[in-house]
C-alpha cells in the first residue's frame, strides 16, 4: 500500500517540472512612417477671363470681374501663397498677337503686366497675426485686400482736349516677374521691394510670416475657412483710361516701386522702351494701340517651414 502512494507522488512531481521548463519564441515587426509634405491648390473658376473694351464708359471706369477665381488651399506644412503676372514673349509686357491696323504715331503695342489689379477676400492672415513679418496692419503694400481705387481725371499737359486719368493710389497692382523666373517669390531676388504682395504668408522665408498648415475643408479639429487662411475669392480689374494709358500701372501709383522696377528691368533688355511713356507728362504722350493682348496670372503655393 505504501509503494503505490510513493509512485503517485513521484509522477506529480515530474509533471510540475515539465510545465516550468516551457520555451518562449517571439518575432518583431518594425514600422516606418514617412510624412511627405502635401500642398494642394484648387482653383475654381474659368481658366480664361476675357476683358472686352468696346464701350467708352468701360475705358473710363474700367472692367471688374467679381469673384472670377476662388483659391482653396490644403496643406500639411506651413506655406506661402502669391500671384505673379507673366506673358510668353517680352518680360513684364502683355503679348500682342493681333494688331488692329498699323501701330504708328503716339500709339504703342506695349502694355505692362502691372496693368492688372487684383482684389482678395479675406485678407492675408499673417498681416495682423505675425508682426515679425514687419507688417502690423493691413496696408496697400501687404496684400490685395484693399479696395480698388477709383480713377480721377486731370489735364497734366495743359491741353483741354487731353484729359488724362490718374490714380492717386493703386492699391492692388499685380506682382510680376520676368518670364524666365516665374517662381521668384515676392521680396526675393532682383525685384525685392516692399510693394510686392502675398495673398497669404509673406517676406520670402522669414520666420513667422508663413501660414500654418491646414485646409479649407470643414474637418473636425482642423482649422476651417473661418481663420481666413485657406479660402480666397479674387476679383480682377483692368482700367485702360481715356486714352488707354493704364493709369494703375504708371509711376504715379503707390505701388510705384513695383511698377518702376518691372519697367526698368524690361527696359534694360530693350523690351519696353515705350512703356514709361504711357501717361508720362513728357513731350511724347503715348497710349496703347487697339488690338488683342494676352497674358496670364500664375498662382503659386510653396512650402515655408
Amino acid at each position: 500500500m505504501k509503494k503505490r502512494i510513493l509512485t503517485i507522488i513521484g509522477a506529480l512531481t515530474m509533471m510540475v517540472m515539465v510545465s516550468f521548463g516551457q520555451l518562449v519564441d517571439e518575432k518583431n515587426v518594425t514600422l516606418t512612417m514617412e510624412l511627405q509634405p502635401v500642398l494642394q491648390l484648387n482653383l475654381q473658376g474659368s481658366d480664361q477671363i476675357d476683358f472686352v473694351f468696346d464701350d467708352i464708359y468701360d475705358y473710363v471706369g474700367g472692367i471688374t470681374k467679381y469673384g472670377a477665381t476662388v483659391l482653396k488651399v490644403s496643406s500639411s506644412v506651413s506655406f506661402d501663397l502669391w500671384a505673379t503676372g507673366l506673358s510668353t514673349t517680352a518680360d513684364f509686357l502683355w503679348d500682342n498677337p493681333i494688331e488692329y491696323g498699323t501701330v504708328a504715331g503716339t500709339a504703342v503695342d506695349e502694355i505692362p503686366t502691372t496693368a492688372v489689379e487684383l482684389h482678395q477676400f479675406p485678407p492675408n492672415p499673417t498681416v495682423t497675426a505675425a508682426p515679425t513679418c514687419g507688417v502690423v496692419a493691413i496696408t496697400n503694400t501687404s496684400d490685395y485686400s484693399a479696395g480698388f481705387t477709383p480713377a480721377t481725371f486731370s489735364a497734366p499737359f495743359g491741353a483741354p482736349t487731353i484729359v488724362l486719368p490718374i490714380l492717386v493710389t493703386a492699391n492692388n497692382t499685380l506682382y510680376t516677374t520676368p518670364n524666365t523666373t516665374p517662381y521668384l517669390a515676392p521680396a526675393d531676388g532682383a525685384l525685392a521691394i516692399n510693394a510686392e504682395k502675398y495673398i497669404a504668408g509673406g517676406s520670402g522665408l522669414v520666420a513667422g510670416c508663413q501660414v500654418t498648415g491646414g485646409t479649407y475643408l470643414a474637418v473636425s479639429g482642423v482649422p476651417t475657412i473661418a481663420n481666413a487662411g485657406y479660402y480666397f475669392t479674387l476679383d480682377y480689374r483692368i482700367l485702360p483710361g481715356l486714352p488707354a494709358v493704364f493709369p494703375s500701372s504708371n509711376a504715379s501709383a503707390t505701388d510705384a516701386a513695383q511698377v518702376a522696377n518691372a519697367i526698368a528691368a524690361a527696359e534694360s533688355t530693350g523690351q519696353a522702351d515705350a512703356v514709361t511713356s504711357l501717361g508720362d507728362v513728357g513731350t511724347n504722350f503715348n497710349y496703347a494701340a487697339p488690338g488683342v493682348y494676352t497674358m496670364y496670372v500664375k498662382y503659386i503655393l510653396v512650402q515655408d517651414q
